[in-house]
């Protein structure tokens, strides 16, 4: 799980990150966790986040702006805010960005370990869903039910037994979301729910509804590992 910090106060970084990192050793976490102290230094790089605490007096571009970017710009509707900031006034303007929580500071240790506990099963229970945007809505769809996603160019193929959608997106927002959930990627471009996968090829896979999928080069050798890990020496 990777969080990011954002505050223009260093002390207020330095003091969420510890408690962060002390909840995740007490209950065995793995978090990584990096702290920015604005908001444009921290918007390029929103995508590689799970979860983000964001204060709201930013310098330049301040944290409901910064959340509305995130939402509206970049479509990203997987990363999960905590609105922090010292005056409860602010509240009501964040409904547009979803947020997660809002904390008001300072931020005691039992405040913060509350939003985490809240986050995490969230995440247990969201765990077999993929999100995705169209236009300004938001869809959810069963991972079970996927058969694989094909990108081309800046928008994303999502193939399901319901139908198909394209929306925009990267192989990599993707991956985040179906990592270790019965997915493999075979291509550059293609990611595939292995439970649809009828028959390997060295150079493609069939899936159960006849389709064909190209597996490049770079990722024969992850295939071939996967058949190993899951059939064992009976290939």
């Amino acid at each position: 799980m990777r969080i990011a910090v954002c505050d223009d106060e260093i002390g207020t970084c330095s003091e969420i990150e510890t408690m962060i990192l002390d909840f995740a050793e007490g209950r065995g976490l793995q978090v990584e966790t990096e702290v920015f102290y604005s908001g444009e230094t921290l918007y390029p790089f929103v995508s590689e986040y799970d979860l983000i605490f964001l204060d709201i007096l930013l310098l330049e571009m301040d944290g409901v702006r910064l959340g509305q970017r995130i939402r509206e710009e970049l479509g990203n509707e997987t990363v999960s805010i905590v609105y922090i900031s010292s005056k409860e006034s602010y509240a009501m303007s964040l409904f547009s960005v979803r947020p997660l929580d809002f904390l008001i500071k300072p931020i005691t240790r039992e405040k913060l370990n509350a939003v985490l506990t809240t986050y995490l099963r969230l995440r247990e229970n969201g765990k077999n869903e993929f999100l995705f945007k169209v236009g300004k809505s938001l869809y959810r769809q069963y991972l079970e039910e996927i058969r694989y996603f094909a990108c081309n160019g800046k928008k994303v193929e999502l193939s399901a037994i319901s139908g198909t959608w394209e929306f925009y997106g990267n192989m990599r927002e993707v991956w985040r979301q179906v990592e270790g959930k019965g997915f493999l990627a075979i291509h550059k471009s293609y990611v595939v729910n292995t439970a649809f996968v009828a028959v390997y090829h060295y150079d493609s896979v069939e899936l159960s509804d006849g389709s064909c999928l190209p597996v490049s080069q770079r990722y024969r050798k992850i295939v071939r590992e996967h058949l190993m890990a899951e059939y064992g020496g009976r290939i």
